[in-house]
């Protein structure tokens, strides 16, 4: 994979640098200390896959670089500011990492973007329940059938994966993105932030507030209320 860093601590490159050379794979063919250089940088190498930004920089941020380019790499962020990082994601960053950067991290990162589910959300292919896909946690990948997945949550701009055994995944994929893929006779979305695999159900607990949604060989629940429970009980028949 072809990158490009831009950076106006050389400390920090030189820290960069080094994880990428023990992580492998990855070649470095450019770096810039500033917006003006960066720019030149970015339009002097289409080749580069992947761009490392850090966010101040001396004569602007990252976002006046990125507004003055109509092609991009994907980006990933590198900061000590936190406050950008919503701004990060509305420009479809792959991530988004506060600094000091650690070897984990930046390899769970690299692992995100080298995952078949990160693509744009018009280049994804359907998925049918027998399906099997790489779902990572950590430095893992674990194959795991479309039909072992039983809930997906949305949490801002990632979602949450449970799978059958009680594993948990985070992805940067929207829930638009994952009802358009997955297979509409077992997955259904019951509110924005919730889609359930029907096909895994066990029993619904009633509570006084609403309802306990357990699955078949899960150790907890998934609470429900108002209008998730209402369209849960739409797509059930009693007799």
């Amino acid at each position: 994979m072809k990158c490009l860093i831009v950076e106006d601590e050389e400390v920090a490159r030189i820290h960069l640098r080094g994880l990428l050379e023990e992580i492998g794979g990855i070649e470095i063919i450019g770096e810039a200390g500033d917006c003006e250089s960066a720019v030149q940088l970015i339009r002097k190498h289409p080749e580069a896959e992947l761009l490392f930004l850090d966010v101040e920089l001396p004569d602007g941020t990252s976002f006046d670089i990125i507004t003055r380019l109509d092609r991009l790499p994907k980006l990933l962020f590198v900061t000590s500011h936190e406050q950008y990082a919503l701004e990060a994601f509305e420009v479809n960053a792959l991530d988004y990492i506060r600094k000091p950067l650690t070897l984990d991290r930046l390899e769970n990162a690299l692992e995100r973007m080298a995952h078949p589910f990160f693509l744009p959300d018009d280049e994804l292919s359907p998925i049918q329940e027998d399906d099997l896909v790489l779902l990572c946690c950590n430095r893992h990948k674990y194959f795991t059938r479309v039909s072992e997945i039983t809930t997906i949550q949305s949490d801002e701009n990632y979602t949450h994966i449970q799978r059958s055994d009680g594993l948990r995944f985070v992805m940067k994929k929207t829930m638009t993105a994952w009802e358009a893929q997955l297979p509409g006779q077992i997955f259904k979305r019951i509110s924005r932030q919730l889609i359930i695999n029907i096909g895994a159900l066990d029993r619904l607990e009633m509570k006084s507030q609403g309802g306990e949604l357990w699955f078949k060989n899960t150790a907890a629940p998934v609470e429900l209320k108002g209008n998730a429970l209402k369209n849960l009980q739409q797509l059930t028949r009693i007799i």
